[in-house]
């Protein structure tokens, strides 16, 4: 091969050679950004579980207490009574007298609760009064008295098989917002069993 054919086949190829490094360079910067380009997500996460969110119903129900209101009147402030009975289509109406006997003006606001019992001490017999009507808070002054209007079922008026008819001696009495109760004589007939058919007691509230 003669000196010229050397010189021309070097000068032909350099360029190539050229071309072929160019390429190469192309194509790794062109992988660097694909990859650089990728999301990377393990550096989205946290770096500790937070804690979870306390919502404001659960908040409501940790925080929330019953404050007695101290001007309500106590048991130990009332004496209970049943007043004259009047009759109705088969059933009783009996007014519950609350009567303030402290010196301070105390306030009843609602309905009391009211349920059969067999013995001063005793469980409840059966299902207690449902409610009936509506009212607002009666202030009692010292010696004065309020009446809530109880009607007791005839409850032989029901069937025997859904009643289960059992002597009572008398009612049990929670003044309105009270915790404590008394008991009030009154000799009747209650039933043991409960149901939807079944209404022995009913109560209204408290008026002046």
């Amino acid at each position: 091969m003669s000196p010229t054919q050397t010189r021309r086949i070097v000068l032909f190829a350099a360029p190539l050679a050229t071309l072929a490094l160019v390429s190469g360079c192309g194509s790794d910067s062109s992988d660097t950004a694909a990859s650089s380009s990728v999301p990377t997500t393990t550096s989205a996460l946290p770096t500790s579980a937070a804690p979870a969110p306390t919502s404001h119903a659960e908040h409501s129900q940790t925080t929330m207490t019953m404050v007695p209101n101290p001007q309500n009147c106590t048991v130990g402030e009332l004496t209970v009574t049943l007043g004259q009975a009047g009759g109705a289509a088969g059933s009783t109406e009996l007014p519950l007298v609350f009567t303030n006997t402290s010196s301070r003006t105390c306030n009843l606001d609602g309905f009391p609760g009211v349920s059969y019992v067999t013995v001063a001490s005793g469980n409840p017999v059966g299902a207690p009064a449902t409610r009936s009507g509506s009212g607002s808070v009666v202030s009692l002054a010292p010696g004065s008295a309020g009446t809530a209007m109880v009607r007791a079922t005839n409850v032989e008026n029901y069937p025997a098989d859904q009643c289960g008819v059992t002597e009572v001696a008398g009612l049990q009495v929670y003044p309105p917002n009270s915790y404590d109760s008394v008991f009030v004589p009154y000799p009747t007939k209650a039933c043991s069993m409960t149901g939807a058919n079944i209404n022995q007691l009913s109560v209204a509230p408290v008026t002046s």
